[in-house]
């Protein structure tokens, strides 16, 4: 129901202005964040970052709901630079709080509009090696 309204909301945005997005124009990030074991991650605060100067900092939060679903809004001037003014990056970051072990992921990306993040789950690492008939694997 929440994605249903922010991609209404999104819409509605877009048809009310045209198809062009000022800076003053909301837009969103939205998605889900799971602990390890597939369990939702609820009621925790996600922070968005924005790189500037070799630097992050925050850009906009969010609280996860008991579902583990979330949305972030801004400004599109936030968090949209202009190529000419900032270089060529654009970078996002958004990272979930650390399992109690001290593990933890992150989603590095850039965003022109509305944008559905995928699920943010920490995975385990554990690489194998093996042999079978086509060699080592």
């Amino acid at each position: 129901m929440r994605r249903a309204l922010v991609t209404s909301l999104g819409l509605l945005a877009l048809t009310s202005t045209g198809c062009e997005r000022y800076p003053e124009d909301p837009i969103f990030a939205y998605g889900r964040s799971l602990h390890r074991d597939g369990t939702p991650r609820a009621g925790e605060t996600m922070t968005l970052e924005r790189l500037d100067d070799d630097r992050y900092t925050p850009l906009a939060t969010a609280t996860t709901e008991a579902s583990g679903d979330f949305t972030l809004e801004m400004l599109r001037g936030d968090a949209v630079r202009d190529a000419d003014s900032y270089g060529s990056r654009n970078e996002l970051r958004l990272a979930l709080p650390l399992e109690a072990d001290g593990s933890g992921t992150f989603l590095s990306f850039s965003m022109q509009d509305d944008v559905e993040l995928p699920t943010l789950k920490p995975w385990d690492a554990h690489p194998v090696v093996g042999s079978s008939d086509q060699g080592p694997t």
